[in-house]
């Protein structure tokens, strides 16, 4: 007679008596010891009883802890605990003592009513076998009240767990791939075929699935209506063991006993992502597909936490749209540190993102652009202009950073380069590493060409803007002129239109319409010139040579004062604090235009 106690995580004791020379035990129904936990197979071990010796070895090379030493087959003696998944099997002579509950086995395995059996009282106090069990506990505070970050809570408990194990919350589905609830995972998300995720309906059972990267475990996470709601990946096997599995099934029923409650929070988000859509469509118009591309991925960039490589031709807008991304992302408001990768030695630009170390690093003594982006973001321009040396640290920390749980006030990367990110990487220009860095998450601004159907809409919206930096009322924009400017071919793209509505307000008396009148509408040398006398404050500021910034603050300063002074040069000359001689010399180095046109307007008027 063999006497085996199957033990539980909380507590409860079954015990078998079983009198077979030879006992097989896993999850199927059709084996002696039916033993239903993740990380147990079908039938997972066979014990044989020879000359009054027990022996066991496991099936495909599967494995087993025996009394705290992982082993695939070994001789049982008396007390000898197999943990196998997240239960412990006790082996047992027959007069073992203590206050058990048999269930007699009969030939097809089945257990009849559990039986008391009286003996002396022993009570045992036993370490956690696996070591999980603050962690059990963590995920029960977790989701006893689930808020909408509950999920990220899942993966940074479990990652913290099993250090080294990268881990996904993810929901399958069709040809779009799974979607990322909360991951902490690099290279591709596991896709996974309808039969699969039908098969793993059934209780107990989880999946190791193989691709090119490697097996990978999945969890189902199950309702209590039995309805498949998402799934826990994670990855290396080698590194979870039994044990490991055992913590992400237990996180996984878990989810799926609160999945209404954690669905019904992770709703809320609906808000937040018609606030974001809203917001993109008033700084993003237009109808035409190019645009609608582009917001789709802003929509999505601004509600996860990827890296994001924003391209596009020169001037289009890149840097104009990876601010409005980080006004938009999910921790909105946070610093965004820009840093220029054009003309800059590698020293210096070394110095600039690292600090003074001049070398990536994750810890919280890092300086420069790394330590003002915590909690927003770190906005590299024209990232193909880096030297390929430094490009593939920036790969290594960006993938050491996605591999680490999502941390409050952590910072988030987005980087702009040329229209074509694969031409980049063939020319050498964009190291591969730090594309494939990147490549989750690729946005490209359009061409003005491109949408031309929502011009109209867009200087509208710039009109808007404009007037506001400017602190003027404008009553809208003459139909000659609007035909003239979408008459033009704006070979500086959006930049040049900007250039050219700042121009346009410039020129214009508050409270009334602009106007082409007597304005070179697209010319170069005004476009030009407009380009330079707008360029915003930030944009000036990015720059650390102090012979580029001071004549361009200058210039700004002084056709603010001439515009609102209506070309006074004495008002202006007595407001700026130079004399009237330093002025007319300034006015015709920076070729600031003659604002006493304004005067004569409203005089006629």
């Amino acid at each position: 007679m063999v006497l085996l106690a199957l033990e539980s995580e909380n507590g409860a004791v079954l015990t078998y008596r079983l009198s077979k020379s030879q006992i097989t035990v896993g999850s199927s129904s059709k084996n002696d010891v039916v033993v239903r936990s993740p990380g147990v197979a079908e039938r997972h071990l066979v014990m044989h009883r020879t000359a009054g010796a027990f022996t066991f070895v496991t099936v495909d090379r599967l494995t087993v802890v025996q009394n705290g030493e992982r082993r695939s087959r070994g001789v049982l003696n008396p007390g000898d605990k197999i943990r196998i998944g997240a239960m412990t099997l006790v082996f047992r002579s027959g007069d073992a003592v203590g206050v058990t509950v048999e269930k007699e086995m009969d030939a097809r395995g089945d257990a009849s009513a559990p039986v008391p059996r009286e003996a002396s009282e022993q009570t045992v106090f036993l370490p956690d076998p696996a070591g999980f069990a603050a962690a059990r506990s963590k995920l029960v505070e977790i989701l006893a009240t689930p808020r909408r970050d509950c999920c990220q809570g899942v993966v940074a408990l479990i990652r913290e767990s099993l250090p080294g194990v990268e881990v996904a919350v993810l929901v399958p589905g069709g040809n779009d791939g799974p979607t990322a609830l909360a991951s902490v995972w690099s290279g591709e998300l596991p896709r996974l075929a309808p039969a699969v995720l039908e098969e793993l309906l059934t209780p107990g059972r989880y999946a190791q699935v193989s691709n090119g990267e490697g097996p990978v475990v999945v969890v189902p996470i199950v309702t209590p209506t039995r309805e498949m709601a998402a799934i826990v990946a994670a990855r290396p096997v080698g590194r979870l063991g039994n044990e490991g599995v055992g913590l992400l099934g237990e996180a996984a029923r878990l989810l799926g006993m609160r999945w209404s409650e954690v669905d019904r929070e992770a709703g809320a988000l609906g808000g937040a992502e018609n606030e974001v859509l809203r917001r993109l469509e008033d700084h993003v118009p237009g109808s035409s597909q190019a645009i609608q591309v582009l917001r789709a991925g802003m929509l999505a960039a601004a509600l996860g936490n990827d890296p994001v490589l924003i391209c596009g031709a020169e001037g289009v807008g890149r840097t104009e749209m990876a601010r409005l991304l980080v006004t938009l992302g999910s921790a909105p408001g946070g610093a965004a540190a820009i840093v220029d990768c054009q003309g800059q030695d590698e020293g210096r630009l070394r110095i600039q993102l690292f600090g003074h170390a001049g070398h990536p690093s994750l810890t919280p003594a890092v300086e420069g652009a790394l330590a003002q982006a915590r909690g927003g973001a770190l906005i590299l321009r024209g990232v193909d202009r880096l030297p390929v040396p430094l490009q593939a640290e920036l790969a290594g920390l960006i993938a050491a950073q996605q591999r680490e749980a999502v941390r409050p006030g952590g910072g988030r990367w987005i980087a702009t380069c040329g229209e074509d990110p694969l031409a980049l990487v063939q020319q050498g220009k964009l190291g591969s590493a730090l594309f494939l860095a990147f490549s989750r998450r690729m946005l490209r601004v359009p061409r003005l060409a491109e949408r031309r159907e929502d011009l109209p809409l867009l200087i509208a919206g710039l009109l808007r803007r404009v007037a506001a930096e400017q602190e003027k009322s404008v009553r809208g924009i003459t139909l000659d002129c609007l035909n003239a400017l979408l008459a033009q071919s704006f070979p500086g793209e959006f930049t040049e239109l900007v250039a050219e509505i700042n121009r346009l307000v410039t020129a214009t008396p508050d409270g009334e319409m602009v106007r082409c009148e007597g304005l070179q509408v697209g010319g170069a040398q005004s476009a030009a010139a407009g380009a330079e006398a707008v360029s915003s404050l930030s944009d000036v500021l990015a720059s650390d040579d102090l012979k580029q910034i001071v004549p361009r603050v200058e210039r700004l300063v002084i056709d603010r004062v001439m515009r609102r002074l209506k070309g006074n040069q004495s008002k202006a000359a007595r407001t700026l604090g130079i004399s009237r001689g330093a002025l007319i010399a300034k006015l015709k180095e920076y070729e600031v235009q003659d604002y006493r046109f304004l005067r004569r307007k409203k005089a006629v008027s």
